[in-house]
């Protein structure tokens, strides 16, 4: 949303203010310069996005552009923490994903989507271990983020949100 020397961008529903022609990035809640790394994120948002509205189909990490050469990074950093938080406690996954305004999905065990940013929604996925298996996890994008954000740093996004519901 364009606002007087800048525009607003909501990361995750929290409004973000980019100014122009500055590039500086503040957090509106606190009036505190963004974390640099969600600063660059959503630099590279507004030089990418090109308007595309969501395809409504769901991506692994390893399916982005070039995400087969980092996907075993992603899983082990982002992935396999989710699944040793929440693969014995769905309940609590659901809970984390209700507080940061995920929408249920039927898929897997426990699933949410979230709106990471205008037009790029991602979902994360639980199935519950037990004796046979054990848990896993998996960030899911949909198929046009990719028109929204290079893949390293949807990297970041599928990050942010695996950390954030282990908070």
């Amino acid at each position: 949303m364009p606002v007087p020397g800048g525009v607003r961008v909501p990361y995750f529903g929290a409004p973000h203010l980019l100014l122009h022609p500055g590039g500086e990035v503040i957090f509106e809640p606190t009036g505190q310069a963004a974390h640099p790394s969600v600063t660059v994120l959503l630099l590279h948002y507004l030089l990418t996005a090109d308007g595309s509205e969501p395809a409504g189909r769901w991506l692994a990490f390893r399916e982005l552009p070039s995400g087969l050469f980092y996907s075993q990074a992603f899983a082990a950093h982002a992935e396999a923490p989710l699944a040793a938080r929440f693969g014995s406690d769905l309940a609590a996954f659901r809970q984390a994903a209700g507080r940061l305004a995920g929408a249920p999905l039927d898929l897997a065990d426990a699933s949410s989507w979230f709106l990471a940013l205008p037009r790029v929604p991602i979902a994360a996925l639980l199935w519950e271990g037990d004796d046979e298996f054990p848990a896993r996890a998996q960030i899911l994008f949909d198929a046009q983020a990719g028109h929204y954000l290079p893949t390293e740093d949807l990297s970041g996004v599928g990050d942010w949100l695996a950390h954030r519901l282990m908070r």
